[in-house]
């Protein structure tokens, strides 16, 4: 068990977010003294005398830590800033299949592209564990029972889960962009194929050099690995410190990796009638079960009563209201604007519809709090590595897992949102050929993404789009989503519609775990029950995989940990 010390809420709230999609168990307290026998955990600046005396005493992890612990503790004479940092793989802090899995996919190093740091040449207490890429300046340290990360990774985490990456992101809050857009968009879907394409190409051109722009905090297409190597940094750290990690598999057994494949329907006639026609065969094909993103007004203007009735066993999210240059800047109006969205495709297709997606992957701020205000129990408008909006070109959460992002509710007041956050994985549908890049190409891109989230643990949230403009468009969409398809078909990834994996999620939160000297205690706390849940207990370099029976809302059942892995007592 962790005692959870805020000495900033935002680092707080990051780092309960990797301890939450990890379930690690951890209680938050208000300061060292109400911490007990356990790992006390510090998430960003120490600033109590006494709190810093706590931390010389006992086990203890310190994330920031600020500027006063640095020199009480460590001797550190230390400055603190926010900055682009980095920490190579072959470092002796990663373990092993951690480093083994970053060289296979090409990586090199953590690479944070702004995080809080404490900049210091040397330690004169303690030994260092990890220096920065390339300045060899200290990262994390270790002295008698504390080990001390530099950098804030609590802070760093938040950062991602709502893309600060230190640059200001393009935005327009002015009535007229949202018409201009809408005047562009409209004229984009009806041009012929060969002005969209010139369009296309000078659209990109000017998006690279924008990316360039960015330099080295723009994400790495088409893997960015920053978040995974986050969160396996923070457990690593947590075994360190702690001796032992307590944490719940991610997903249902027998699976070690998630995928869903979804499929948004562009606002033509052409996509609601003969392109939705084909794209339903093509999933009746496969079998799979696939999430379809509708557009609230396309669907009530264009959608045939027998194209309703073949979508009625599929799961649905909302993609729109309209899709043309719709608003993510201004709290009160995003969330009216989405509430009718949703209650304009729930009249029309007569049930209800628990996701969205942004147009355009249009996102803000104010997105996450209205669709938290509007009540949405899932969204999938974050990609991992954007390259296609263009007012976020180059960025992306760096993120494969389910998350909830952090909410500003106003002065002082953070909180992690109601409506969890699926991100969409790159590449996104065919996109990557109207950039100039060949078929071959983009499957091998598909191909690398797979391999690189089933290994990992993460989750695949694929998009292929129905077709758009005509017989060609969509004769290529739907060869693109076969071969698609045969990457996520793995026998150890769990394939599932975005409400299924949601759900799951849900209910993997709402179980407690209670660490004892000899069992885990197991408690369903939620309103639904549990299946395929499993316990990791990880010690001495090797894990223990424990099953959970089916758990009843309400139910418990403590789980002996074999002989020879015993875990610190709570």
């Amino acid at each position: 068990m962790i005692d959870l010390l805020a000495g900033d809420e935002r680092a707080a709230l990051g780092l309960q977010a990797v301890l939450d999609l990890e379930k690690i168990p951890y209680r938050r307290v208000a300061t060292s003294d109400d911490a007990s026998a356990h790992l006390l955990v510090v998430a960003g600046e120490v600033t109590a005398p006494a709190d810093v005396a706590a931390l010389e005493r006992r086990p203890a992890l310190v994330l920031g830590g600020g500027e006063l612990f640095a020199r009480q503790v460590f001797g550190a004479a230390a400055g603190s800033g926010r900055r682009s940092a980095a920490i190579g793989i072959e470092q002796p802090i990663w373990t092993a299949a951690v480093a083994a899995v970053a060289r296979e996919h090409g990586k090199r190093a953590m690479r944070l592209p702004a995080v809080p740091i404490i900049d210091t040449p040397e330690i004169m207490h303690g030994t260092v564990l990890a220096v920065l890429t390339p300045s060899g300046r200290p990262a994390i340290a270790r002295r008698n029972r504390c080990i001390w990360s530099l950098l804030d990774l609590g802070t760093a985490f938040a950062d991602l889960m709502s893309e600060d990456d230190g640059a200001a992101p393009l935005r327009s809050r002015a009535p007229w962009s949202g018409a201009a857009r809408r005047i562009a968009e409209t004229a984009y879907y009806a041009a012929p194929a060969a002005l969209r394409g010139w369009v296309q190409r000078r659209t990109y051109a000017a998006l690279d050099q924008r990316l360039a722009a960015l330099g080295e905090r723009a994400s790495e297409y088409p893997i960015d690995a920053t978040g995974y190597l986050l969160i396996e940094l923070v457990k690593q750290l947590v075994r360190l410190a702690a001796g032992a990690l307590v944490r719940m598999a991610r997903w249902p057994a027998p699976y070690d990796a998630a995928a869903s494949l979804t499929h948004d329907v562009e606002p033509r006639r052409y996509a609601y009638t003969r392109g939705l026609e084909r794209l339903l065969g093509a999933i009746e094909t496969t079998g799979h079960p696939a999430t379809l993103g509708l557009v609230a007004g396309a669907t009530a203007r264009h959608l045939r009563d027998d194209l309703r009735a073949r979508l009625a066993p599929r799961r649905v999210l909302c993609h729109g209201l309209e899709h043309r240059g719709e608003h993510v800047w201004g709290r009160q109006r995003v969330a009216a604007t989405l509430e009718r969205a949703r209650a304009r495709l729930e009249r029309t297709l007569g049930r209800s519809v628990p996701g969205y997606r942004s147009p355009r992957l249009d996102r803000s701020p104010d997105l996450v709090w209205a669709l938290d205000r509007a009540g949405f129990r899932y969204d999938s408008s974050y990609p991992d590595v954007d390259r296609e909006n263009m007012a976020n070109f180059g960025r992306g959460v760096r993120l494969n897992v389910p998350f909830r992002p952090v909410i500003d509710d106003g002065v002082s007041s953070l909180r992690l949102s109601r409506c969890l956050e699926l991100p969409l994985t790159a590449p996104d549908c065919i996109q990557p050929l109207f950039a100039g890049e060949s078929r071959e190409r983009l499957r091998q891109t598909v191909e690398a993404k797979a391999a690189f989230l089933a290994t990992t643990g993460g989750l695949y949230v694929a998009l292929v789009h129905g077709g758009v403009f005509g017989a060609e468009d969509t004769d290529l969409r739907a060869e693109h989503l076969e071969f698609v398809y045969r990457q996520l078909r793995r026998a150890d990834v769990w394939l599932a519609g975005m409400e299924e994996i949601a759900d799951w999620w849900c209910r993997r939160e709402a179980v407690v775990l209670d660490v004892k000297a000899s069992a885990i205690q197991v408690t369903n706390t939620g309103a639904q029950p549990i299946t395929g849940a499993r316990v990791i207990v990880e010690r001495d370099g090797g894990d223990c995989l424990l099953n959970v029976p089916p758990l009843a809302p309400g139910g418990e059942i403590a789980l002996v940990v074999p002989r020879g892995r015993a875990v610190p007592a709570a």
